[in-house]
């Protein structure tokens, strides 16, 4: 008898709740016949548990997509080749700088350069054609992949330079070349110095003057380039003058020519002999270098760090006098050692002067070098502005 009363209790108090929830439903509904007869929208409760798992399906998505983007990352800077200085002699005058490692690239090499594997294969610079004098006529012409080339290589963080292969016979001629580069470059942030290409080409307009005799002394050929550095440094610009070793022997005075120009010697040999202060050295016609098919010329270039670099350009808002060195600044870091993350490690730092913070990109401008590997890589800071020469600064990068 205990038993029945037991179920029918049971029974009843299913019975009042399934009612319960009918009459709850049917208020429900009414309240919403009656909200929608007055205009107001009606939306629909979404329970917790439903809204967790779409919560959980929509992280699960953004997941996957960051997953894929790292893998593409990854892969678009992954690098069959690694470039590096072995087999090569550096100058004594150089034991206590880093031989950064770098590229000179024209019109000459395919178009389709993958310009993250360059830099990942431990290349840091690059010197890009902007354009060249014709040996005949002596006309002017762009290279045709120069805008692509340096927008490229910008984007993929290596320090960027440009040449102009030059023909020029007199310090006009090489002003009249300076000002066609610059006006191409204008638009673009120019890390490295900008460079003339100064070459005697068989039967061209330069070695013809030589043959009849009217280039007898260094000086004419000094004027030439200096005619070029003088118009880009004015601009605001580093200049460089690039000849090969046998340019800068039997037709100039390299060891004159290093007090007014950053010098760019090409000797494609294992070792440099000139007697002279040289800052660039191209040493190969045939690397192998990881996101370019063809082989290409390589170069080094020679900063010691800590050591403070004066530059020669000229900024005509501040006195040179009133100018600051960042020399004189302190670079602090962030963090004591940077992690390295798909062939790259990017450190944070700050720069100051007596307690005040250098705004980058209108007080200096600052590149990281040497930063695909573990072990240590470096900051370079170069002043604009009321700012003015250039320092380099290591930082720890770890696995």
């Amino acid at each position: 008898m205990s038993d029945n009363n037991n179920n029918n209790s049971s029974e009843e108090r299913k019975s009042a709740k399934r009612d319960a929830k009918i009459e709850e439903k049917r208020r429900r509904l009414a309240l919403q016949r009656s909200l929608r007869s007055e205009g107001t929208e009606v939306r629909r409760q979404i329970p917790l548990k439903a809204k967790l798992r779409l919560a959980g399906i929509v992280l699960a998505f953004i997941l996957a997509i960051w997953a894929i983007a790292s893998l593409s990352d990854y892969l678009s800077k992954r690098t069959d080749y690694r470039v590096t200085d072995e087999g090569y002699t550096h100058a004594e005058q150089f034991a206590d700088s880093v031989p950064l490692c770098g590229v000179d690239i024209s019109e000459h090499q395919s178009s389709d350069i993958k310009w993250k594997k360059v830099k990942s294969s431990g290349v840091d610079f690059v010197f890009i054609r902007a354009g060249y004098r014709a040996v005949d006529s002596g006309s002017m012409h762009i290279d045709s992949n120069f805008e692509e080339n340096l927008k490229e290589a910008e984007k993929a963080g290596l320090m960027v330079g440009v040449y102009f292969y030059s023909q020029a016979l007199d310090a006009q001629e090489g002003k009249e070349e300076a000002d066609f580069v610059l006006e191409l470059i204008k638009s673009y942030d120019i890390t490295l110095p900008v460079a003339i290409d100064y070459e005697i080409y068989n039967g061209g307009r330069l070695d013809e003057k030589i043959q009849s005799g009217d280039m007898y002394a260094a000086s004419f050929y000094h004027d030439a380039v200096l005619g070029f550095c003088k118009e880009v440094e004015a601009a605001g610009y580093e200049a460089a003058v690039y000849a090969n070793q046998d340019m800068l022997t039997n037709y100039m005075q390299a060891d004159l020519l290093d007090d007014s120009a950053t010098l760019w010697v090409a000797r494609y040999d294992s070792s440099v002999d000139l007697d002279a202060e040289y800052s660039f050295w191209q040493c190969t016609d045939s690397a192998l270098v990881g996101g370019i098919d063809e082989k290409v010329d390589q170069d080094f270039w020679y900063v010691q760090p800590g050591r403070v670099y004066p530059t020669r350009a000229t900024f005509s808002g501040v006195k040179e006098k009133n100018r600051i060195s960042v020399g004189d600044c302190r670079i602090s870091m962030k963090k004591e050692a940077v992690r390295l993350h798909h062939f790259r490690a990017e450190p944070k730092f700050g720069v100051t002067y007596e307690g005040r913070g250098l705004r980058k990109g209108r007080d200096y401008v600052a590149s990281v070098v040497k930063n695909t590997d573990e072990g240590t890589g470096y900051i370079i800071i170069r002043g604009i502005g009321r700012y003015k020469d250039w320092v380099m600064q290591p930082f720890s990068i770890e696995k």
